[in-house]
């Protein structure tokens, strides 16, 4: 099972987690989270991520998920991201996490697609009756 780790700005990778154990009925596994610190060295952080990733690994690899692309979570993981053991996906919300969490069995590249399909097919306007 690819394992997932959410790095975000504040609570928001926590929140994700609790919500899609929520809308679950269950808690996941081999899922975490690491909350970005504006007051912390990239370098420290970079080291802190990297020690999570060996951790969460169970050898099918890890799928990270951050929530901004070009901000501090995405500019520290394109240090650490391996192609094909370690990818990212930018813009997570929770249609997104609750697709990766589904297809976790699938090999990396086909969980990378069915959580940007997830991610986008949530996003929907919602018009009255």
């Amino acid at each position: 099972m690819i394992s997932i780790l959410l790095i975000t700005h504040g609570e928001l990778g926590k929140s994700l987690i609790e919500c899609a154990t929520h809308v679950l009925g269950h808690a996941p596994s081999s899922i975490d989270f690491f909350t970005i610190e504006d007051n912390c060295a990239n370098e420290i952080m970079f080291n802190e991520i990297s020690e999570k990733i060996k951790v969460l690994d169970q050898g099918q690899g890890v799928l990270i998920l951050t929530d901004i692309f070009g901000a501090t979570p995405c500019n520290i993981i394109t240090k650490i991201v391996k192609p094909g053991k370690i990818d990212a996906i930018a813009g997570v919300n929770l249609s997104m996490l609750i697709r990766a969490i589904s297809y976790r069995h699938e090999p990396l590249n086909n969980l990378i697609n069915k959580a940007i399909e997830g991610g986008q097919d949530g996003i929907i306007q919602i018009r009255s009756n």
